[in-house]
């Protein structure tokens, strides 16, 4: 629902243009058609222009209506429209917990003491162990520690769409002040999204309809630990769309902290 609802959004300009258009056209049908009518001369041909001028008003009516849902929608619904995150990745963990058991001393020719056991652990060069679901606490939750410094370089190629605050490799908590730019020639709108770590897929947070440059863009709020649990990278991105559908994108990596 969310993809048809974004698809929209970003055709909403061109789907009022054709429904305005469509209603003229049959309005002008609608006018001619009565004019044939009234200086038509027999009933029977009256009646035929008519019934076309009726359904010529019936189909301007509905093109102006659907005109006019579309922009409901643009103008009401896609702002409103909930985030869709997608759920961290689980992690597999063993079935069985292993115990290293020492085996017996081993004897080496020709020498007294005897060399060292080797664990079970030791003798193991392959186990496949069958995963199941884990709990919370047995998933070790990435940290800005255990990634390379190189993830956290900002991707904001373009001047029209830049993110001021927060900065690259940061770390937020609770509600987020988003700063920067958002202005391209030809502006509709623009959103945020942001990928969870270990994903690629972009998830819709907010979508504005209004241009910003180098001011408040909104906000993010990620108070709620079990739809951002804290870690990261998070690669949180502003997306800025024109009326011909392009996109232009800033894409920053933060950590997210509890509060």
């Amino acid at each position: 629902m969310t993809t048809v609802l974004s698809w929209l959004g970003r055709q909403a300009l061109w789907i009022g243009v054709i429904c305005l258009l469509g209603a003229l056209g049959y309005v002008v049908t609608a006018i001619s058609t009565k004019r044939r009518r009234d200086i038509a001369q027999f009933s029977l041909e009256r009646e035929v222009y008519q019934q076309r001028m009726t359904r010529a008003w019936l189909t301007a009516t509905l093109f102006l209506v659907l005109g006019a849902i579309v922009f409901l929608l643009r103008a009401y619904v896609l702002p409103a429209a909930p985030v869709t995150a997608t759920p961290a990745p689980t992690l597999g963990v063993g079935l069985f917990t292993l115990t290293p058991t020492p085996l017996a001393p081993v004897e080496t020719p020709g020498v007294g003491t005897p060399a060292p056991p080797l664990t079970a652990t030791e003798m193991l060069t392959t186990v496949v162990i069958p995963a199941v679901q884990p709990t919370p606490t047995d998933i070790a939750l990435p940290t800005a520690t255990s990634v390379p410094q190189d993830a956290y370089q900002p991707d904001c190629p373009a001047a029209e769409a830049q993110l001021t605050l927060p900065t690259a490799g940061s770390n937020v908590a609770g509600e987020v002040q988003v700063v920067g730019t958002a202005n391209v020639n030809a502006f509709s709108y623009y959103k945020f999204e942001v990928q969870f770590p270990g994903s690629n897929t972009p998830n819709f947070i907010s979508q504005y309809n209004t241009a910003v440059t180098n001011d408040f863009l909104g906000t993010w709020d990620v108070s709620d630990p079990s739809r951002y649990p804290p870690g990261g990278p998070y690669r949180f991105q502003l997306v800025v769309v024109d009326i011909y559908g392009n996109t232009t994108t800033c894409t920053i990596p933060v950590n997210i902290v509890a509060p």
